[in-house]
C-alpha cells in the first residue's frame, strides 16, 4: 500500500511540475494544464503528510498556529484554489533543482574541483570549502554538500569533517544573499516588486563578498591573501559553467520579464538537456537521481507551499488576515527595522523555527506603508536573515543534509563556530543596511 501511495505521489508531482512549466510559458485561463497541475499538486501534498519527518510535522504545526493567529476567517474554496494556482510555481522549483543537482555532480569540471579541494593543505581547507560552497551553492544549493563531502579524505577524523561541514554550510547559505536560485528569493518576491527584489540581489553581491572575507578571517585568522588565492583556485574548473548558468537565468528573466524563479524553472532543464545531448550516456542516471530526489525531498515542498499559501492570503486577499496595525508596529524605530529582520530570524532559528516561517511574518509586517525604508534593503535584510537562520536551525534542510553527508551530528554543525558567525552577520549586516537607508534619505 505504501509503495502504491508513493507511486501516485510521484506521478502527481511530475504532472504538477509539467503544469508549472506550462503556466510560465502560457499563463492564460484557457491553459487547462494549470487546473490539472493545481489538483495534482494538491493530491501530492495531501499524500505527503503521512511521510513527513517529526521535525517537519513540528514546523507544519507552527505554520498552522501562525495561520490561526493572523487569519480572521478561513479562506473559502475559491480563494484556496486561487492560492493553489499561485503556489503551483513551487511544484516546478524543487524537481528542477533536483535535476540540476543530479546533472552537476556528473560533470568532469565538478569532479576536478573535488580533486583540488581534497589536495588543499589542512590550514586552507576551511577557506577552500567555504569559497567553493559559496559559488557552487549559488546554483545547486544543498547539492553542493554532496560534491564537497566527497572531497574529504576517507581517513579524516571528526574534527576535520566538522570543520569542513561548518565551512561548506557557511559558504552555501551565504550565497542566498545574491543568488536567484534560492527559495528565499522567491519568498521575497511574494512581498516586494520584482525590480526591488533584483536590486536587493545586487546589494547582496557586496554583502556576500564582505561576509565571506570577514568570516574566513574570523575562522582562520592566520590566512593571507596569497593563501586565499590558492583556495580560490579550486573554483577555476567550474567557474565558466557557473557564469554561463547565472547569465542565462538573469538574461531570460530580464528579456522576458520573468521572475527569477520562473527563469530558473525554464532555463535549467534546457541546460541539462544540452548537457545530455553532448553526453547521452548520462541521461538515464540524471533522470533516475532526479526521480529519487522527488520521492525523498518532500518535506520542504510541503512546508514551503504551506508558508507561501499563507503569504498569498496575507498579501493578495482582503478580509482574511488580521490588520497588523492593531499591533502598533509603527512605534518601532525606523532605523532598527533592518536590524530586527535578520536578527529575529536568527534568534528564532536557534529554537528550530525555520526562516520560511519567521520571514513570512516579518515581511508581512515590515513591507507595510508604516516605514520609509527602501524595499530593496528590506529584501536584502530578509536574505541575510535567511542565510543566518538556515545556518543555525536544526530544522533547516541545509543543516540536516550537511550533517548527514559529512557524518557530523547536526547539533555540532548548527551550534559550533557558526553561532558566532550568524550573530555577527545578522547584527552587522542589518546595521550596514540601516546606514545605507539613512544615507539615501539624507541625500
Amino acid at each position: 500500500m505504501i509503495q502504491i501511495l508513493n507511486s501516485i505521489r510521484l506521478y502527481a508531482f511530475i504532472i504538477s511540475w509539467m503544469a508549472s512549466i506550462s503556466s510560465i510559458i502560457w499563463d492564460n485561463e484557457k491553459n487547462v494544464l494549470i487546473d490539472i497541475g493545481v489538483y495534482s499538486f494538491g493530491v501530492f501534498l495531501i499524500l505527503t503528510i503521512p511521510f513527513l519527518k517529526r521535525q517537519s510535522i513540528f514546523i507544519v504545526l507552527i505554520l498552522i498556529l501562525l495561520a490561526y493567529v493572523i487569519f480572521e476567517r478561513f479562506p473559502n474554496i475559491s480563494e484556496i484554489i486561487n492560492g493553489a494556482e499561485f503556489i503551483l510555481i513551487f511544484a516546478g522549483l524543487i524537481p528542477t533543482m533536483g535535476l540540476v543537482r543530479a546533472a552537476a555532480l556528473k560533470m568532469k569540471s565538478v569532479k576536478l574541483s573535488q580533486s583540488l579541494l581534497s589536495k588543499l593543505p589542512k590550514e586552507l581547507m576551511p577557506s577552500g570549502f567555504q569559497v567553493t560552497g559559496h559559488f557552487s551553492g549559488a546554483v545547486i544549493n544543498t547539492g553542493v554538500f554532496a560534491m564537497l563531502s566527497a572531497s574529504i579524505p576517507k581517513d579524516a577524523n571528526e574534527s576535520y569533517r566538522r570543520s569542513a561541514a561548518e565551512a561548506s554550510l557557511r559558504g552555501m547559505a551565504s550565497s542566498a544573499c545574491w543568488s536567484p536560485f534560492f527559495v528565499a528569493f522567491a519568498v521575497g518576491q511574494v512581498y516586494l516588486a520584482s525590480i526591488h527584489a533584483w536590486l536587493g540581489l545586487v546589494i547582496g553581491i557586496v554583502i556576500g563578498l564582505l561576509y565571506s572575507i570577514a568570516s574566513i578571517k574570523f575562522v582562520t585568522p592566520s590566512i593571507s591573501f596569497e593563501k586565499l588565492k590558492k583556495s580560490l583556485s579550486c573554483l577555476k574548473p567550474i567557474s565558466n559553467h557557473l557564469i554561463l548558468t547565472m547569465v542565462s537565468v538573469v538574461s531570460m528573466a530580464l528579456i522576458f520579464n520573468l521572475t527569477a524563479l520562473s527563469a530558473v524553472i525554464l532555463v535549467m532543464p534546457i541546460l541539462v538537456i544540452i548537457q545530455c545531448v553532448y553526453k547521452p550516456e548520462l541521461y538515464r542516471e540524471i533522470i533516475n537521481e532526479t526521480l529519487g530526489s522527488m520521492r525523498n525531498n518532500i518535506d520542504d515542498v510541503l512546508i514551503i507551499s504551506f508558508a507561501m499559501l499563507i503569504g498569498y492570503f496575507v498579501t493578495k486577499s482582503d478580509g482574511i488576515t488580521v490588520d497588523f496595525r492593531n499591533f502598533n508596529v509603527e512605534s518601532i524605530p525606523e532605523w532598527s527595522v533592518l536590524v530586527i529582520i535578520p536578527f529575529l530570524m536568527t534568534l528564532v532559528s536557534f529554537i528550530g523555527i525555520h526562516p520560511v516561517i519567521s520571514s513570512t511574518i516579518l515581511l508581512t509586517i515590515f513591507t507595510s506603508s508604516f516605514f520609509n525604508i527602501e524595499p530593496y534593503l528590506i529584501m536584502q535584510a530578509h536574505l541575510i536573515g535567511w542565510c543566518t537562520g538556515t545556518l543555525c536551525s536544526m530544522a533547516s534542510l541545509s543543516v540536516i543534509t550537511c550533517s548527514n553527508l559529512f557524518k557530523v551530528p547536526s547539533h555540532k554543525v548548527a551550534f559550533g563556530v557558526n553561532v558566532y558567525v550568524v550573530l555577527g552577520f545578522s547584527l552587522l549586516g542589518g546595521a550596514f543596511l540601516s546606514i545605507i537607508n539613512q544615507l539615501i534619505k539624507y541625500f
